[in-house]
């Protein structure tokens, strides 16, 4: 059985992958980054369900690595244009960037 059969909405070399600490959430989650410029944040609710993908954003450069902070509440993104940025998810489960930091 494949766990992520979802996995093909990259559409070029995934370049990094991270798992976001758990800290008694119900669910599981993992970003990915990929030369393709997007980064996809991917949740499942328990063991033996479903991975399901959602595109955070569109970099338009190639993503080079991302990393969830310690609680794992913040993600920070580093892109092709030298720019990282940090992204959170709201209480509507929206990912919004809160801030950039530029080369």
């Amino acid at each position: 059985m494949d766990c992520f059969p979802a996995l093909q909405m990259h559409t070029d070399w995934v370049r990094d992958v991270a798992w976001a600490p758990n800290l008694g959430l119900p669910k599981s989650t993992i970003a990915s980054a990929s030369e393709d410029g997007k980064v996809i944040i991917w949740t499942v609710a328990k063991e033996g369900d479903q991975w399901e993908g959602k595109v955070l954003n569109d970099f338009k450069s190639p993503v080079w690595s991302v990393d969830w902070s310690l609680t794992g509440n913040i993600l920070a993104v580093a892109d092709g244009n030298n720019n990282v940025t940090l992204w959170e998810e709201a209480a509507d489960g929206v990912w919004q960037q809160v801030k950039a930091i530029e080369p």
